[in-house]
């Protein structure tokens, strides 16, 4: 279950980075990563042997606001693109 939470997860980013960043209204991009993080943080902590509580947290914590910002600051901004007037 651990392996497939973080392939799905890593896919969902993946899906909202690259092909809905642009489509969808920002702050539904912005959630969409930000389950994505949560789901990638949640499902490599399970992966580990075992992981105390304060590193689960953190994990899930820091990816949930990590992702977004990442795919922000790498890729441009999120929504439709502005008209100029």
């Amino acid at each position: 279950m651990a392996l497939s939470l973080t392939l799905a997860s890593a896919a969902l980013a993946l899906l909202g980075a690259f092909v809905v960043r642009r489509r969808l209204p920002a702050m539904l991009v912005t959630a969409v990563l930000a389950v994505a993080g949560a789901g990638l943080g949640y499902g490599v902590m399970l992966l580990q042997a075992d992981p105390s509580t304060g590193e689960l947290v953190a994990a899930v914590f820091l990816l949930t606001v990590l992702v977004p910002a990442h795919v922000r600051i790498v890729l441009g901004p999120f929504g439709p693109k502005r008209r100029e007037a």
